[in-house]
């Protein structure tokens, strides 16, 4: 019997782990997926929003706000990178000015601080890559870039640390409730839990309506994006955002943490949460845009694309739409409706989420040994040349470069298999480590992953998965 079932292991729900594991509690995170952090939060923009696009006044926008202001501590604890570049949001319109007016009162109701607005010269002078026909822009200092991946690996891992159980592969079928618990029936056995929380992103009103009639319609809105090289990482130093025009959505440019440059997204309906493939014409918007705000942009620095499913609530009116936060039934939370900017709200929306419980009757006892320091994986070219000395006397698989374009070591990938969740797969060690992501995009060290795994879980290299179960990456050695 657990104290606390969280079903959902995306950056809200190991937000909320690593909260309540500053407390006495018996608990487990149930995710579906192979890993941590594998729908909605894996395909995102990387940025820590300053609040002035939610609708004034909102939870939304509130928690925004809120949360921006959490992260640069919550990061240094997690020793996850964070940079406060700051974003300009652009008008190459007249129409465009009153939108900038608009984003201006939001971030203002909203509490954002430090905005200002600019005219073409100072755009242009901060970056001189965008096009001349910029005519009004606001600047925001607070916004931020980091990693979606090591963020939710690493309150995961946080949250292990502090007694947390993880529990993947494991989707809830159906639940029901007696007067003292619930029984979670899942695909692998059933879980007993005194309290629940719902954090399955585009699935959570299917999971609250096993204990409430089901009120708000949740569908999925997908966004394409392009990724570029190192080098097209230079052409901004700021997030770009853009008033749009011509139905054009909310298409921007961002630096990433890695070097990068993004681009993107779409937002189109679509059937349901399956349909995360790209396609001509959702790429073809995104170049347009891109190519409106740098018309230098140069397509032959893409080195891939890839698109993400968001949770829009379509039943309720876009000027009430918000966040939703509740108490579904007895003991139980639910978080509906969380899609952009979720990922910068969910500190302060965690927050909400433990207290809701508190209000529900969980006892909250603090645990004094709660470990708030967590370490990252050390990567061996980023070593001080001491540092890699002393670590190749202690095993010469430090100095086997395995993934050219990122710098990765046979070294840093035995380390991200043998971490508190273990990385297992192909995937796996791409998130952890970006492995793959370069260039090349794995074609010079996908083999010899697949290798190290082998050795270091002791199964045939024909058992090695890319993620998911049964997605085995060979057949078989030809000769």
């Amino acid at each position: 019997m657990y104290d606390v079932a969280i079903i959902g292991g995306g950056v809200l729900g190991n937000m909320v782990a690593r909260e309540l594991s500053r407390y006495k509690l018996d608990m487990v995170v149930l995710e579906k997926e192979y890993d941590v952090g594998e729908e909605t939060t894996k395909a995102n923009s990387g940025i820590i929003h300053a609040g002035f696009h939610p609708r004034g006044g909102s939870l939304k926008g509130t928690a925004c706000v809120k949360g921006n202001e959490m992260f640069p501590k919550l990061c240094e604890e997690l020793d996850v990178p964070f940079e406060q570049r700051g974003s300009i949001f652009v008008a190459f319109h007249e129409g465009g000015k009153d939108h900038l007016k608009k984003v201006w009162d939001r971030g203002i109701k909203n509490g954002v601080i430090g905005m200002r607005m600019m005219e073409t010269d100072e755009v242009l002078e901060m970056e001189p890559l965008i096009s001349p026909k910029v005519i009004q822009a606001m600047y925001a200092p607070s916004t931020a870039i980091i990693s979606p991946f090591q963020l939710v690996v690493a309150l995961a891992e946080s949250a292990v640390q502090n007694g947390m159980e993880y529990r993947f592969n494991t989707e809830v079928i159906s639940l029901e409730s007696t007067d003292e618990h619930y029984i979670l029936h899942t695909n692998n056995k059933d879980i007993k839990a005194k309290y629940i929380v719902n954090t399955t992103g585009g699935f959570a009103g299917n999971i609250e309506a096993f204990v409430k009639p089901a009120d708000l319609v949740i569908k999925p809105k997908r966004g394409q994006y392009y990724v570029l090289d190192k080098e097209a990482g230079s052409w901004v130093s700021h997030v770009i955002y853009q008033a749009q025009e011509d139905n054009e959505g909310g298409t921007l440019l961002t630096p990433t943490i890695d070097g990068n440059l993004l681009v993107g997204p779409t937002a189109e309906s679509v059937p349901n949460f399956r349909h995360t493939e790209t396609t001509k014409e959702g790429l073809a918007h995104v170049e347009k845009v891109a190519k409106k705000i740098l018309p230098n942009f140069d397509m032959s620095r893409i080195i891939s694309n890839f698109a993400g499913l968001r949770a829009n609530i379509t039943n309720v009116v876009k000027e009430e739409k918000d966040f939703v936060i509740r108490v579904s039934a007895s003991r139980f939370v639910s978080a509906l409706g969380i899609k952009n900017p979720g990922m910068t709200c969910s500190p302060a929306l965690s927050g909400i989420i433990v207290e809701l419980l508190q209000k529900e009757g969980l006892i909250l006892e603090e645990n004094r040994n709660f470990i708030s320091k967590r370490e990252g994986i050390k990567k061996f070219l980023e070593q001080t040349p001491k540092e890699q000395e002393r670590m190749l006397l202690e095993n010469s698989a430090e100095g086997k470069i395995v993934c050219r374009c990122e710098g990765i070591t046979e070294g840093d990938i035995i380390r991200a298999i043998r971490r508190p969740i273990s990385a297992t797969s192909l995937d796996g060690i791409k998130k952890r480590l970006r492995l793959g992501m370069g260039q090349c995009q794995g074609g010079f060290c996908t083999m010899h992953t697949i290798d190290i795994i082998s050795k270091e879980l002791g199964i045939p290299p024909q058992k090695v998965l890319k993620n998911t179960p049964g997605s085995y990456l060979i057949a078989g050695e030809v000769k």
